[in-house]
């Protein structure tokens, strides 16, 4: 796996990723076009054989803290070890440009996903019950969780 980061011409390989990684609410090419682009925006790519297995995007939140604005594995790379390669490439960024607390938000009742981000040292700073538009297991609730780096 060689890992790189993103280029514009990765964009539709992303998308792509996106649908096939996320059931419901998955970003559409344009909104991650706007993330991806975003001046202040830090990313990783996980590479195979030229085939993109994961990403991971951060956004600075304030001088401090970045949030982890979207990380996915392609579901044929899943439990490979890949997304927490990510995670520790984003998060030793985060350390480098000096912000001290990474933030994220993860569906409520996405347990899979909430036990991989504990694992990996965050933990749950607040109950956002309406934060999504789209109903996951009959909710649209998340979870805000924070590590500090």
């Amino acid at each position: 796996m060689d890992f790189r980061r993103y280029s514009s011409s990765d964009i539709d390989a992303i998308a792509a990723l996106e649908l096939e990684a996320f059931s419901v609410g998955p970003y559409s090419k344009y909104m991650l076009k706007k993330i991806f682009h975003s001046s202040n925006s830090f990313n990783y790519v996980g590479e195979e054989n030229g085939t993109i297995a994961g990403y991971v995007v951060a956004l600075p939140l304030d001088r401090t803290s970045a949030d982890i604005e979207s990380i996915a594995v392609r579901p044929s790379f899943q439990h490979r070890g890949l997304g927490g390669k990510l995670m520790d490439l984003i998060e030793a960024e985060m350390r480098q440009r000096g912000y001290k607390k990474s933030i994220l938000e993860v569906r409520d009742r996405n347990e899979e996903t909430i036990q991989f981000y504990v694992k990996h040292g965050y933990s749950v700073t607040a109950h956002l019950p309406t934060y999504y538009r789209e109903l996951y297991r009959g909710s649209r609730g998340a979870y805000r969780m924070e590590k500090d780096l």
